[in-house]
């Protein structure tokens, strides 16, 4: 007779333990860990495949049709506010997140992601690692003009920053925090000054249309000009101080970086040093473009949930930040504590024949969501926390 591990029924329960520490709802608790369960499971937010998800591993007596009208009703209840689980959930994994590099440098990247035109979400993420995890976001209807609606409002973007700002500085007091941000965000500067005042650094790539106040030739005055237009080397990064931006005469930093792999250059302002404004605007793609990724793709499949009311939404949106939470912490506990994963048979790094480095192969998201499937309901005893308990590898 063969013992099974990591019963789905166990694994249920224990998530149902540490969700009670943020939520009193009994009748939410009752179904939101089986529902969690079954949503990382499928792989999807498509109320078909969670529902069978929900039927072969955990309820089967129960037929299809039932489990598919009791996620829609899960959704839909108004009185379930799954983002307020999400906030908390972020700050009792912070709380007991530790940096554990000497530049105390925290890296937050922003962006929008969306669901065809029906909504768009404004995400900050949190770097670990290459890639990154949610720590806020917000959903708002979508507009049929790109760029367009309240998620694009500086209003709720400088919302985001400062909650951030607020809740790293709680619990990390002396993180040095770097904000990262695209260039499709219209009109960057007010952006640029809030942080600024808040005493962060940004780096964000600015369009090629802008302006700048600077002194082409020493022996005349300063006059405007076109930004693609400044000095710059062709295969090498060129950096400003104190330049001029607009006709309001913001005063940033810049450095204009160029690469032969790419025919595009980057034009990276920022209010710190600029010779590091390139190493820091690298981290914003892995950290937030991989979440998006994770998010569709690479994981739940998001563009295929069909919902069309904001609250069921975003109810099913903060699960999914949560899962992918959940995911990157089991995936930092396989690298940080490898020895208890040594034979669980996922090759998470290869060797460079060249340079006998290792290099990554299956980030730690992913690895999360291979090693929790393999897991539940294995004749192999398989090391499966639920403890929320971010490393920083």
């Amino acid at each position: 007779m063969y013992l099974v591990y990591n019963k789905i029924d166990t694994v249920v329960n224990k998530f149902r333990d540490y969700f009670s520490n943020f939520c009193n709802s009994k009748t939410l608790l009752n179904f939101l860990p089986e529902f969690f369960c079954s949503l990382i499971d499928a792989e999807s937010t498509t109320t078909s495949k969670i529902s069978l998800s929900l039927f072969n591993s955990i309820n089967d007596s129960i037929n299809l049709d039932s489990h598919s009208k009791r996620i829609y009703r899960f959704l839909h209840n108004s009185k379930y506010n799954i983002h307020s689980l999400f906030d908390a959930i972020v700050i009792d994994v912070l709380s007991r997140f530790k940096l554990s590099h000497s530049d105390r440098n925290i890296h937050i990247s922003f962006d929008h992601m969306y669901d065809k035109c029906n909504f768009t979400v404004l995400m900050f993420t949190l770097r670990i690692g290459k890639q990154g995890v949610p720590i806020y976001f917000e959903v708002f209807k979508g507009s049929d003009k790109e760029g367009h609606g309240d998620a694009f409002k500086n209003k709720n973007i400088k919302k985001g920053i400062l909650y951030c700002h607020k809740l790293i500085k709680s619990v990390i007091p002396d993180a040095h925090i770097i904000f990262l941000a695209d260039r499709w965000f219209g009109n960057l500067f007010p952006l640029m000054q809030y942080i600024d005042s808040l005493g962060d650094v940004f780096v964000f790539r600015c369009k090629q249309n802008l302006k700048v106040f600077y002194k082409k030739y020493p022996e005349k005055h300063k006059i405007w000009i076109p930004i693609t237009e400044l000095p710059h080397l062709v295969h090498a990064s060129k950096l400003y101080t104190n330049l001029e931006f607009t006709r309001k005469k913001y005063v940033f930093n810049l450095a204009y970086c160029k690469s032969k792999d790419h025919k595009e250059a980057w034009l990276l302002i920022t209010n710190g040093n600029p010779r590091l404004a390139k190493a820091h605007y690298g981290y914003r793609f892995g950290s937030i473009e991989f979440l998006f990724k994770s998010q569709k793709t690479n994981g739940f499949y998001l563009e295929e949930c069909g919902i069309k009311k904001i609250h069921a939404f975003r109810n099913l949106y903060a699960l999914i930040c949560i899962a992918n939470i959940y995911l990157t912490c089991l995936g930092t506990d396989v690298s940080k504590n490898s020895k208890c994963y040594k034979n669980i048979g996922i090759v998470i790094t290869r060797k460079n024949s060249k340079t006998n480095n290792r290099y990554r192969v299956i980030s730690r998201f992913r690895t999360g969501l291979i090693l929790f499937k393999m897991a539940i309901n294995c004749k192999r005893r398989f090391r499966l926390p639920i403890t929320f308990t971010l490393y920083d590898t």
